[in-house]
């Protein structure tokens, strides 16, 4: 599966991305009234870029900008009429060796600057 192929309120059983950049953590307060953390990232490849929500502490927090990700059985939704992609309840996120299948960030970035799409996260 590609980024071009998730669709809002959908599994996404399988997708091989790269972390472009990584927004700073932060605490938030869920509907249920509890604290925890948020960490977003913009994760992208030769189809299209997305945001890709880490829920609880410390998630994320040792993903670096290029890392390559393989996310399995996550879940796709929307939020302020844009697509996100998270793990859900049963979703699995493994960094894996670059093979170069994911273009580079700098080529990422390059495509997203040509169709005037600007990151929403901060890089590393």
């Amino acid at each position: 599966m590609k980024i071009e192929d998730v669709e809002t309120n959908e599994n996404v059983s399988e997708v091989t991305v790269r972390v472009i950049s990584k927004a700073p953590p932060r605490i938030i307060r869920t509907r249920g009234g509890r604290k925890t953390q948020l960490t977003e990232l913009l994760v992208g490849d030769e189809s299209g870029t997305i945001i890709l929500t880490l829920w609880g502490f410390g998630e994320g927090s040792d993903l670096m900008t290029g890392d390559v990700l393989k996310i399995t059985d996550g879940w796709a939704k929307e939020w302020k009429g844009k697509p996100q992609l998270s793990l859900g309840r049963s979703g699995k996120m493994e960094v894996i060796e670059d093979d170069g299948t994911v273009p580079e960030v700098s080529e990422l970035m390059g495509r997203m600057d040509q169709s005037g799409s600007e990151p929403k996260a901060e890089s590393d």
